[in-house]
């Protein structure tokens, strides 16, 4: 009887880690020199990738007819479809729409750690810290808007691409070992 292989991981950084980061990061630079454009763009993005999904989950309902609860997916799909297609129709209403959801999830995300924070057995200060920071972008997003939408979501795309620059550059990323890909292979 043979035992199954141990899996081991680690953290490795390789050449392709340090230039997708450093691509990242002037990415994020760029986007963040540019947070109005960047935030029509991700509308329009976002707008497409709905409008396309929309399609294909309703071509599914129709191609699966015979399986009763697949029915459903027509109209999902074209509920989808036309929110995608408002976004893309217009992505100036898109921004605006997509600016107040996000703050409003901010603003009650942060709430909702605000209160767990006070329940008994909870790390009080880390959830007040991680619900106070969302509380305080939402208010800001919140009370600024619409005017908000103008640099909100560009902001947020260019900080995440900075950010998930200079993790990968710095740190690397974990993979299975080196022992444990080449018995993979093997198997």
């Amino acid at each position: 009887m043979t035992t199954p292989p141990t899996i081991t991981l680690e953290r490795r950084r390789t050449g392709w880690d340090i230039l997708f980061g450093i691509l990242s990061i002037v990415a994020g630079v760029i986007v963040l020199g540019h947070v109005a454009l960047a935030g029509v763009i991700s509308v329009l993005f976002t707008g497409w990738m709905l409008l396309i999904g929309g399609v294909v989950l309703a071509v599914s309902a129709l191609v699966n007819w015979s399986d009763p609860p697949r029915r459903w997916n027509l109209a999902f799909g074209g509920l989808i479809g036309m929110l995608g297609f408002s976004f893309v129709n217009n992505p100036g209403v898109g921004l605006l729409t997509l600016t107040l959801l996000a703050g409003s999830l901010l603003f009650v995300g942060g709430v909702l750690r605000i209160v767990l924070a006070f329940q008994p057995g909870m790390p009080r200060g880390l959830l007040l810290f991680s619900g106070l920071i969302p509380l305080a972008l939402s208010l800001l997003v919140l009370i600024g808007w619409p005017a908000s939408a103008l640099w909100f979501l560009g902001t947020v795309l260019g900080v995440e691409l900075v950010i998930d620059g200079i993790t990968p550059a710095l740190t690397g990323r974990v993979r299975l070992s080196q022992a444990e890909q080449t018995a993979d292979a093997t198997a």
